[in-house]
């Protein structure tokens, strides 16, 4: 969640989609006792459950001479090849095309497994249908992310979260999940290269910026650093070497800085395991006061990667200690977004969405959906966000690859549904989900989309499930 970029203004244009699972996401919450609603206004947060927020992009595509262009709002699919995020007017052969091609054939494999089939063509458009029963129930979703990954990654050092000036930087949490994502799909080479990248940004203290301009380890303003950040690309390290099997040996040499450094900080900020993280913003980018859901999960997911990658003593240690340091937080804190108060926080689905499932029980993780419901049917980042009545993809997408990799495979399909229903016209998934189901703000994003990814993943059963 990019906290300086909400809610720029009114206006928007007309989806073909429309509402999916809303009345049955808000019968949940009324379940719930009235869940992010009730609670919103307990605590005197703005009310406008109709507000209007305009899409701002409808995607983003490559233009013949490379660079890319976002494609209106209305505009849709109409300006592009159909299925693709290449502009109708780039020619076979070209630069561009040849690079997507590249990317699809490298994804190929790993479609098949998710889709059931693969296009027999062997052309650009992955909207093609299947010939074979999917193995997830909306695989033209996982075609979008896709597209939407690559448009986004192409030719860049690591993905930027989005194409507009305020997005278009290198965030490591967004990045961490793009280079599993990137892995998983069958591009080790390019998961590998982001997390160099991440690598030789990372100064000697181990904290990472909030984010990055492109190709630099240069912060565009002055947003105070995120804890996040170090224990997430631990993380993606470690899966990311799963998925390289014989290669893992090789993997971990390129990486070797990146693990080291970022074990040293983890342990030294928690007394090795036996204190809490330090406070930090997380992904609301907000100033914080007290720990956050979110990052006593990513340094418990970063401490645990450290473990499986070192075997050290000392980092096993401490990433035990750890552990039953925060079982012992989350039996008070459950889902809420603070040890005590804030209410339910979708930060508590990183937990399971890097695999750890021994924290919270299954319960706890299917009730965010109607803890945190918003009209449309998705989910907002938190119960003390303001009452918009705007779905958040990120938030919503990360709850579909937790319940995932949970083995909670019908909520988990029944939100990529959910996913696929509210893309934009040109199919890229927007960040904003506004009360009467239109994309809105901008598309495509990169952690949605890997996010999106990860859980088709999952739900195939291919996915990691670490612990």
């Amino acid at each position: 969640m990019k906290g300086a970029d909400r809610d720029p203004g009114a206006g928007g244009d007309t989806s073909r989609r429309r509402v999916l699972h809303g009345a049955g996401a808000l019968a949940a919450v009324a379940a719930l006792g009235g869940g992010g609603y009730a609670l919103g206004s307990a605590l005197g947060l703005p009310h406008d459950p109709r507000t209007v927020v305009p899409l701002s992009s409808a995607t983003v595509a490559l233009a013949a001479d490379g660079t890319r262009v976002p494609v209106g709002g209305q505009a849709g699919a109409a300006a592009l090849h159909p299925g693709t995020r290449l502009l109708a007017d780039v020619p076979a052969g070209s630069a561009p095309a040849r690079r997507a091609e590249e990317f699809l054939a490298g994804a190929a494999a790993w479609r098949d497994r998710i889709t059931g089939a693969s296009d027999p063509t062997g052309s650009t458009d992955l909207s093609a249908p299947s010939r074979s029963a999917p193995k997830i129930s909306a695989p033209e979703l996982a075609d979008s992310a896709l597209w939407d990954l690559w448009i986004l990654s192409d030719g860049l050092a690591a993905p930027v979260a989005g194409w507009t000036s305020k997005w278009r930087y290198i965030w490591p949490r967004d990045t961490a999940f793009s280079a599993v994502a990137l892995a998983r799909v069958g591009h080790l080479a390019r998961a590998l290269d982001a997390l160099e990248h991440l690598q030789r940004i990372q100064p000697a203290t181990g904290w990472y910026e909030a984010r990055y301009v492109p190709g630099t380890d240069r912060a565009p303003d002055d947003r105070p650093p995120q804890f996040d950040g170090t224990g997430l690309v631990l993380w993606a390290v470690s899966e990311v070497v799963e998925v390289a099997g014989e290669r893992r040996g090789e993997v971990l040499d390129r990486l070797a800085r990146l693990v080291t450094t970022s074990a040293a900080l983890l342990l030294e900020e928690t007394a090795d395991g036996r204190r809490p993280p330090p406070v930090s913003p997380d992904y609301w980018e907000v100033r914080e006061r007290r720990v956050t859901a979110g990052i006593l999960a990513a340094t418990l997911a970063g401490l645990r990667a450290a473990a499986t990658l070192t075997q050290e003593d000392r980092v096993v240690h401490g990433a035990e200690a750890f552990a039953a340091l925060t079982r012992e937080d989350v039996a008070v804190r459950g889902v809420r977004r603070y040890r005590r108060g804030g209410g339910a926080d979708s930060g508590a689905a990183f937990l399971d969405a890097t695999g750890h499932h021994d924290l919270l029980q299954s319960t706890d993780l299917l009730g965010l959906r109607g803890a945190l419901a918003r009209p449309a049917g998705g989910i907002a980042p938190g119960a003390s966000w303001k009452q918009d009545g705007i779905s958040w993809t990120p938030s919503t997408s990360l709850l579909a690859l937790a319940l995932a990799r949970r083995g909670e495979h019908e909520a988990a399909g029944e939100i990529l549904d959910w996913l696929a229903a509210h893309r934009t016209e040109a199919g890229s998934l927007p960040e904003k989900v506004l009360f009467d189901g239109r994309p809105a703000a901008l598309a495509p994003l990169a952690w949605t989309a890997a996010n999106v990814l990860l859980a088709c993943d999952a739900q195939a059963g291919t996915g990691s499930d670490a612990a």
